[in-house]
């Protein structure tokens, strides 16, 4: 009998070390109560427990709602559309003066800020905004938005419901250009700040607003300069946080619970574009393959060759996967909540983890570098063999990451079909393949300047329980009225864009992309015909700012 029960054993672990049963094992054991993600107390201001009306009214008063409704179409209403071929404000000034128009709707708008801050005016059309605190040892909040909206495409005018600058109401979304990205945030701004002042608002840590003008083609002309200024007036590391653009509350699919997603970091960029040249002649006597057919052929091998995905520490998504677990775990299945608080030191949880978020087309492109082909070029008649071909392809770059690992990854797809198709590669200026007879030349270049991988904002610590317990206030007391019966957990997210943030990344390490209101994204509409914000969530954003600006105006709320 013992030498059956030994001959059991043997199998037994056996059968254990050649599957993965040891490892759902243990995960299986994990403990359902580990507590990765801190959920901490809803937060309001001092003086909302003595006069709470104000922040009440932008909520809930249909004349106030009317009044906001008539800001942010008015915005709306000033046409800010920026081109990729604008030149900077110096070199071509009457291209700019649109934005003059919409500093002066702002300061007819709201008297009150420009009467109580000292305004900057950078490179012609950038706005900052400094409404002083009394105690300077206490580092100001920087609120950020952008004054510029993508154009609108010419032939797609006739498709809006409503003409795209008209600032359309319909009783419950605010159409037009712009209405979401992102004129409301820069509105609420100023709505919050405009009402803080009128009612007397007596301010300890300083508030900064600072509006670029070309964040949809890169900032280089306003963040980017703006960011200059007030590096050279306050220094680094002086700002107590920054507020930017980016996602706010979102319904999480798997546990259907409400969740705040601040934006903590973002994915690099880097656009490569590679050309093809080959002998031209007339298609009356075509080569085998030619440059349009070879291209068609990379752009395939680059489509059906992703990067590979990773979770790490690094990215931001698995602490907001912790969160989603410590929030709504009892909604998950037991195996899915363990293997996603294993997902840290598990390589083979990590990998059910990574495998599930892969089967989503949105969160498969958070744990690793995209890429798109977006543009191809090449042919001038439908006779005449096309001499030059080019791809271009941009690169959202992961957190783990290099842009190096791009560059080599994208150029050994050009070496295999420059070895099958006998032609030159150089990349980046160098000749990396000399083929024998060659039929044609690969070039690969960088279309213009990377961005770098975001430093990720720290989700611990005071700058972080502010922002958690401010929103906790806003939405569970105030918006849906203690009605939702669970907490609403403050998790860090991953912007897959890139924001005018890029610029201000030495000003401090607390930078949050963040537009806390509730919304479906899929239902606005940004950068596309119909762009529009339900008014529900615009008010939910100004009331946000009215009472973080006072939350966080006091020293306990330093780090």
């Amino acid at each position: 009998m013992s030498r059956l029960t030994t001959v059991l054993g043997i199998l037994l672990v056996g059968i254990l070390l050649s599957t993965d049963l040891t490892s759902y094992v243990k995960i299986y054991l994990h403990p359902s109560s580990d507590p990765k993600c801190q959920i901490y107390d809803a937060l309001a201001p001092p003086g909302f427990y003595k006069d709470n009306s104000t922040v009440l009214r932008i909520l809930n008063d249909p004349e106030y709602r009317l009044e906001s409704v008539a800001r942010l179409s008015g915005a709306v209403q000033v046409d800010t559309s920026v081109n990729d071929d604008f030149l900077d404000v110096s070199e071509d000034p009457e291209t700019w003066k649109r934005f003059d128009k919409f500093e002066a709707y702002l300061k007819e708008t709201f008297p009150a800020v420009f009467e109580n801050s000292e305004l900057t005016k950078v490179n012609s059309h950038g706005i900052i905004l400094h409404w002083k605190g009394s105690d300077e040892s206490l580092k100001p909040l920087l609120l950020t938005a952008h004054q510029d909206v993508v154009p609108v495409q010419h032939e797609t005018v006739g498709d809006w419901t409503y003409p795209p600058f008209s600032g359309h109401y319909d009783g419950e979304y605010l159409y037009g250009r712009g209405s979401f990205d992102c004129k409301n945030s820069l509105i609420a701004v100023m709505e919050a700040l405009e009402l803080l002042m009128e009612g007397g608002y007596q301010n300890s840590r300083g508030v900064i607003a600072a509006f670029g003008f070309d964040e949809e083609i890169t900032g280089n002309f306003g963040a980017k300069n703006i960011a200059k200024v007030l590096e050279q007036k306050f220094g680094p590391d002086s700002m107590y946080a920054i507020i930017d653009e980016g996602p706010g509350l979102l319904e999480d699919p798997i546990t259907n619970t409400l969740i705040a997603v601040p934006g903590t970091g973002e994915k690099g960029l880097t656009d490569l574009k590679v050309q093809l040249f080959m002998p031209g002649g007339h298609s009356s006597m075509p080569p085998d393959h030619g440059a349009i057919g070879i291209m068609g052929e990379l752009a395939m091998d680059i489509e059906n060759d992703p990067y590979q995905a990773k979770l790490t520490e690094k990215n931001p998504i698995l602490k907001f996967l912790q969160c989603v677990a410590a929030a709504g775990g009892d909604k998950m299945s037991t195996m899915q909540k363990k293997a996603i608080l294993r997902a840290d030191f598990d390589t083979f949880a990590n990998k059910l983890v990574v495998d599930s978020l892969l089967k989503n087309k949105i969160t498969r492109n958070l744990v690793r570098t995209s890429q798109a082909v977006d543009v191809i070029r090449g042919g001038e008649k439908i006779n005449a063999l096309p001499e030059e071909v080019s791809l271009l392809v941009n690169h959202r770059v992961s957190v783990d990451t290099t842009y190096e690992q791009v560059a080599e990854h994208f150029a050994s797809r050009v070496h295999r079909l420059a070895i099958k198709y006998n032609l030159n590669v150089t990349e980046f200026g160098t000749q990396t393949y000399t083929a024998k007879n060659a039929a044609g030349a690969f070039f690969v270049t960088k279309l213009r300047n990377r961005i770098e991988v975001a430093p990720v904002t720290p989700s611990t610590g005071k700058v972080w329980e502010y922002l958690a317990g401010s929103t906790r206030h806003v939405f569970e007391h105030l918006v849906l009225n203690n009605t939702i019966g669970y907490p609403i957990v403050t998790a860090p997210a991953m912007m897959p864009a890139n924001t005018d943030t890029r610029y201000y990344w030495a000003l401090t390490r607390h930078i949050f992309r963040f537009a806390p209101m509730i919304v479906r994204l899929d239902h606005c509409n940004v950068h596309s015909v119909n762009e529009k914000i339900p008014f529900d969530g615009h008010l939910q954003l100004t009331a946000w700012y009215y009472q973080y600006i006072q939350n966080v105006d006091t020293k306990d709320a330093d780090e």
